[in-house]
């Protein structure tokens, strides 16, 4: 099976297909996890690494999104050009649909959730 990643953003006319084959959903998981891994420091972490997992972390979903839609390289140029929450909409996009989830349907539990919050939030303060 395949999905569609509409990736007008870099100038593709047409949405991408990729194939949602084991390859590519190892690569979503570990990419996920290599994040995650990006986030963690404790308390001997030195500002060098600090800075270091930052270029990571703005490499990692630019590399991921280049391999899998396949980018040419005046593509993926376009794609370190594009603002971060552009890249990273594209990036969950992509992983979600790899991942059988909807983005519609994530973004709106999302939006449900910080919406609950807020409402505690506003309660504690009473």
């Amino acid at each position: 099976m395949a999905i569609k990643i509409n990736a007008k953003i870099l100038g593709i006319k047409e949405p991408i297909e990729v194939k949602q084959s084991g390859t590519n959903i190892t690569k979503s998981l570990k990419i996920q996890r290599d994040a995650l891994k990006l986030q963690s420091f404790d308390d001997d972490t030195t500002e060098d690494e600090i800075i270091e997992s930052g270029i990571k972390a703005q490499e990692l979903p630019i590399n991921f999104i280049s391999d899998i839609l396949r980018l040419k390289p005046k593509e993926t140029e376009k794609l370190w050009d594009l603002d971060r929450d552009d890249v990273s909409e594209l990036f969950t996009e992509i992983i979600l649909k790899l991942q059988d989830q909807d983005p519609e349907e994530v973004k709106k539990a999302q939006a449900e959730e910080a919406a609950k919050n807020a409402e505690l939030s506003d309660t504690e303060k009473k």
